[in-house]
């Protein structure tokens, strides 16, 4: 039986509705006869699953509300053609992958031949913490993804080896993690994987928006992926949009096998594949949320692979310490560490963020010798202009081969920063101009010796730390230079030594 409600017209006693013939309400305004309000927020509107979802919100035992701060864990851009081998590893079965046009391509080699497969996962694994969620964000595309007897998968996924990543079902205790799925024919699902067992939810995309806002959702056009998954939950968004969400079966302690999974994406043949399918991925962030860790922004960079100890991403493979036969600075084991040339105010400038050297016995005195001359990359197009800070530095211990001649000597260690030269290599003659900027300098320390003291003295080294950190800008240079000091010139002074420098790209 209905009950109709009209308006009162603000009569006592009686209710009113608006012209619109909604039901005027107040809560009370006497705190004693006030009833209970619930404050819930939503977290997506129901487009793809059908109703929406929402959450309470939370307030700790001391009523404040629970609010707490992103951090990033790890970032990854794919600019350039040189991929990042220290941060990725590949683990093929005669597929191949590339980087190239700012993507990481799966199977660039077109292969559709049975039991051929592509794997990429990071080095680093991605942990969780209980109720705090760990997000997974990607921006990624597909090629042929209706292709038939061919299975592809992004997200949070770990296979032990090769041969796992060449097979189509996860039958093996190897195999972890949480993750899209593009099945055979081209239907999506949201997986959770606990060392081979599945629970999974196929994906409707008919409602889904395109990222741009333009149509519908197409694989074949960059999509913003994200997982978000924590003890209990695990929930799957493609472009903003919730499309799944699975709960975490009650006889399982956690979703996945491991709590620390790396990123990892792949493509399999598990059948002559109708067409060739491939994945690129654009642009990967992981990130944990909800709790403050207030971590120190230096470790996030490092934990993302931008410490100062390896090429910045986008810029050839390898460390910032060079590592080379005949070269000054780190030598492979069987070759013999060689002073280099030294000249007055550029040389030996080896390209190098430090490293071990040698000081040649010809140096005339109160004059440069840069020594490290490490230019941080130039921006481009395919390659990000990354800031290099340098936190701290450490020159070793100075290991005497050769006495000075007739009087001591005192090696001064100096630091530059900022050095541009817009036609050649900084010098510590170079001065600021419309195409230059001068290095600026800053005094480390030194070593000082005697010409009583024996071949094979030891003097000890030093570390300095920088509150305020070095800046470098992309394309400008740190430079690490020596000066000697004696009455005599040359000094005939000869030792060994070390810089180690500690800082992170942003």
């Amino acid at each position: 039986m209905g009950v109709q409600i009209r308006t009162g017209n603000n009569s006592t006693g009686l209710a009113n509705v608006s012209s619109n013939y909604d039901l005027n309400v107040n809560t009370p305004t006497d705190a004693s006869l006030a009833g209970f309000v619930n404050i819930s927020a939503e977290v997506d509107g129901g487009t793809v699953l059908g109703e929406r979802t929402t959450l309470p919100v939370e307030v700790s035992d001391d009523y404040r509300l629970r609010v707490g701060l992103d951090q990033t864990l790890f970032n990854l851009s794919f600019e350039g053609t040189n991929t990042p081998f220290g941060h990725l590893l590949q683990q093929n079965t005669t597929m191949t992958s590339t980087q190239a046009s700012g993507f990481f391509t799966l199977n660039t080699g077109n292969s559709t031949t049975s039991g051929h497969a592509t794997y990429l996962r990071t080095y680093r694994s991605f942990p969780t913490f209980g109720t705090y969620p760990t997000y997974c964000d990607i921006w990624a595309k597909e090629v042929n993804h209706n292709a038939s007897n061919a299975q592809s998968e992004w997200g949070f996924l770990f296979f032990a080896s090769a041969a796992q990543a060449a097979i189509q079902t996860p039958t093996s205790p190897n195999i972890d993690g949480v993750f899209f799925r593009r099945l055979s024919g081209g239907g999506l699902r949201a997986v959770v994987n606990n060392s081979a067992v599945e629970t999974v939810v196929d994906i409707v995309t008919t409602n889904i928006p395109s990222r741009d806002g333009v149509g519908l959702y197409d694989p074949t056009e960059v999509n913003h992926y994200i997982i978000v998954f924590h003890n209990d939950v695990v929930r799957f968004w493609i472009n903003h949009i919730l499309v799944a969400s699975i709960d975490v079966p009650g006889s399982l302690q956690f979703p996945t096998a491991s709590s620390n999974i790396p990123f990892g994406a792949r493509v399999v043949n598990f059948g002559a594949a109708s067409a060739v399918r491939q994945v690129s991925i654009g642009f990967l962030n992981i990130a944990q949320g909800d709790q403050n860790t207030s971590k120190p922004w230096s470790h996030a960079m490092c934990g993302s692979g931008q410490g100062s100890y390896q090429n910045q991403q986008g810029s050839s493979s390898g460390p910032t310490v060079t590592r080379g036969t005949g070269a000054n600075g780190w030598p492979g084991s069987t070759t013999t560490r060689i002073a280099g040339t030294y000249t007055a105010l550029s040389a030996p400038s080896l390209n190098s963020l430090g490293g071990l050297f040698t000081i040649a016995a010809s140096t005339a005195t109160d004059t440069d010798y840069p020594i490290f001359n490490f230019t941080n990359p130039a921006g481009t197009t395919v390659l990000p202009g990354k800031t290099l800070y340098i936190t701290g530095l450490r020159v070793g211990e100075a290991f005497m081969t050769a006495a000075p001649a007739t009087n001591p000597a005192f090696v001064s260690y100096i630091v530059t920063v900022g050095g541009y030269n817009n036609a050649s290599a900084v010098t510590t003659a170079t001065a600021d101009g419309a195409n230059t900027v001068a290095p600026r300098g800053i005094a480390v320390g030194g070593h000082g010796f005697l010409t009583t003291e024996a071949v094979g003295t030891v003097k000890p080294g030093f570390e300095v730390t920088f509150n305020s950190p070095l800046v470098i800008p992309a394309g400008t240079s740190f430079l690490f230079v020596m000066r000697p000091f004696s009455a005599t010139s040359p000094t005939a002074l000869t030792f060994h030594s070390s810089l180690a420098v500690n800082g992170y790209f942003e």
